[in-house]
């Protein structure tokens, strides 16, 4: 993890730079009926959810003219399927769901890409260390089933029938008693159970594996997009400020956050966020403005899923993603 906080100085200084010298690009009065968006996450209240709750909080939503509602997401939430139905009118996912998506038909397109870099890794005992994605050849390794990032990883490094792969069950409980386990986990997550109960994680981020998606990107229909781009422009650039409030005081947040989700506690609050800050606020972020996205990167990201089969050539990587709405 040291890698990890070594860049927080830098980005630190970055976003007090980008604080001081952008201005907010509000509305100069909020209408005076509010449009109705109802936004489900993608998982329990967290800080990787963050800035959109300090945009509810701080009323920066309803200054650019908006009543935001978000829905958190869980295990029986099904985000997607929510929005698709029209019950929703924004929803969360990575970008690889995305692509699942329209290969399969669901006209989805992303308007926001939290995650510059994926905060995904794969969690081992320091006095069982790896050095490598070789070295899980011998291994036993927790994924989730039909994990993308699992298939690229076992292609890439030949792993496929030397690593001994059993499902992730969402619990460090097994993780904790063996040493020699290793686990998928969240760099924003599990590393402060795991020091809590006394052990000492280390871990391979998936991103350098070369495998990196976009995650936590905002999604909505290409009807909703077509007929909405002046809600949807509010939406982002309302996000955009929340995120800048978010990533500079989450302690001011953390009270509105164990509202919905009571394991988010004061520490774990402000923990979470000085992991998660170089992966929102990156170099590319600098320049292109929280929640950028590129060409570049969903066409590798195709072209990765397109080689392990997971997509067809029918999908167009263009069509997945729009900056328009950035400001």
């Amino acid at each position: 993890m040291e890698e990890t906080v070594k860049h927080i100085g830098s980005i630190g200084l970055l976003l007090v730079a980008l604080l001081c010298a952008t201005a907010s690009a509000q509305t100069e009065s909020a209408p005076n009926e509010l449009t109705r968006v109802r936004f489900v996450t993608n998982w329990f209240a967290e800080p990787q959810h963050g800035g959109f709750f300090a945009a509810v909080v701080d009323g920066i939503y309803e200054d650019y003219g908006l009543d935001v509602e978000i829905i958190q997401g869980g295990p029986q939430v099904a985000g997607r399927a929510l929005l698709v139905a029209g019950r929703v009118e924004l929803a969360m996912t990575d970008a690889a769901a995305l692509l699942y998506a329209r290969d399969q038909g669901i006209p989805l397109v992303s308007i926001f890409g939290t995650f510059q870099t994926l905060p995904q890794g794969l969690m081992f005992h320091a006095e069982e260390p790896l050095e490598d994605f070789s070295d899980l050849a011998g291994r036993r390794v927790a994924v989730s089933p039909g994990a993308g990032y699992w298939e690229f990883i076992e292609a890439r490094y030949d792993l496929e029938g030397e690593v001994q792969v059993i499902n992730y069950s969402g619990r460090l409980a097994d993780w904790l008693r063996d040493t020699s386990l290793v686990t998928q986990m969240f760099v924003t997550s599990e590393p402060y159970t795991a020091i809590r109960e006394g052990a000492d994680p280390e871990y391979l981020r998936i991103a350098d594996s070369g495998f990196n998606p976009y995650t936590n990107i905002v999604i909505a229909t290409e009807t909703y997009i077509d007929e909405n781009p002046e809600v949807l422009a509010a939406f982002v650039a309302a996000s955009q400020e929340g995120w800048k409030r978010f990533l500079t005081a989450p302690l001011d947040y953390a009270e509105v956050l164990s509202e919905y989700n009571d394991a988010m506690t004061p520490d774990f609050v402000v923990w979470s966020n000085a992991q998660q800050l170089p992966y929102i606020l990156d170099e590319e972020a600098m320049v292109g403005g929280i929640g950028t996205m590129s060409a570049e990167r969903w066409q590798t990201l195709y072209e990765q899923l397109l080689g392990l089969e997971l997509v067809s050539e029918d999908v167009d990587p263009a069509a997945a993603f729009t900056t328009e709405f950035l400001p």
